[in-house]
């Protein structure tokens, strides 16, 4: 959730006369946008003076919350981490419905850090520079670094390190891989590589010096891996979805509400739309 205060020479940019080249802002009209890593929003309540946006939130470890006032506020919180957060008054019925409702998946990666680049050497199991493998495996995808396609001839080698995309999956294939305890999680996408790219069981061993799994619905600011929507969803819930609330204070953003779930296009879209609609909103009120 990105929170534009009134207190912040931000603001200012919606009024200024300069058009087009942002590049040219002076650093003095920019301004600053605080960033608070390390805290979660708690609430979201609408104020009666000067329709003012409140936002209480708590910082990890903190046996308390803080709270603090906003002209305007962006909401990327996925729907899916949003129905936890208290909301007074409720936004309207179908964006409550949205929140409370709107289906999401589960997704799951898991990267190797290899000391070799074995996808890369020239043999039948290699010579591979980008792309993904899509299989039936438990680990679905594999994704392979496209760097060194890039590299000028004879100056990159396979038998440099990198990190491979050993599996990414989505829906129930990701609830089951990434709900294994995590040794036995390894042992199954090392040996799904292994039979995809026709290595004999245990190649990998001395390769691979290092994991990382993220499972989305073990994530405690996601709890999801991306918006999905069930059949009737799209066209009963899609556009209040978007709609801003509290008289145009409350705008939303992310890959859940856009068009293009799963990707960043969605994410950036719905971002820079928001963006836009506050400028606009904060215009006709000065």
């Amino acid at each position: 959730m990105v929170l534009l205060s009134s207190r912040s020479p931000f603001i200012s940019l919606f009024k200024t006369p300069i058009r087009h080249n942002t590049v040219r802002f002076p650093p003095s009209l920019i301004g600053t946008v605080a960033y608070q890593p390390g805290s979660y929003v708690t609430g979201i309540y609408q104020s009666a003076y000067r329709d003012k946006v409140v936002i209480r939130y708590r910082y990890q470890g903190e046996p308390k919350d803080s709270a603090e006032v906003f002209d305007y506020v962006v909401c990327t919180l996925p729907f899916s981490a949003l129905r936890e957060v208290e909301i007074k008054p409720f936004f309207r019925n179908q964006k409550m419905q949205a929140i409370y409702e709107f289906n999401y998946v589960d997704a799951q990666k898991t990267a190797f850090l290899c000391n070799r680049r074995f996808w890369e050497r020239d043999a039948p199991y290699g010579n591979i520079l980008g792309g993904i493998s899509f299989t039936d495996l438990p680990i679905q995808s594999i994704i392979y670094p496209n760097d060194h396609n890039y590299c000028p001839e004879d100056t990159c080698s396979s038998e440099e390190p990198g990190v491979l995309i050993s599996s990414y999956n989505i829906n129930q294939q990701a609830v089951r891989l990434g709900n294994q305890e995590e040794q036995r999680r390894y042992q199954v996408i090392r040996e799904n590589v292994e039979e995809v790219h026709g290595l004999p069981r245990g190649f990998l061993n001395s390769i691979v010096d290092s994991s990382k799994t993220v499972d989305w619905y073990h994530e405690p600011n996601f709890r999801g891996g991306l918006a999905s929507a069930l059949p009737g969803q799209k066209t009963s819930l899609s556009y209040d979805m978007i709609q801003p609330e509290y008289n145009n204070r409350v705008f939303f953003a992310g890959e859940h509400i856009s068009a293009k779930h799963a990707w960043i296009q969605g994410s950036l879209s719905t971002g820079k739309a928001a963006a836009n609609h506050i400028a606009s909103s904060y215009r006709n009120i000065t």
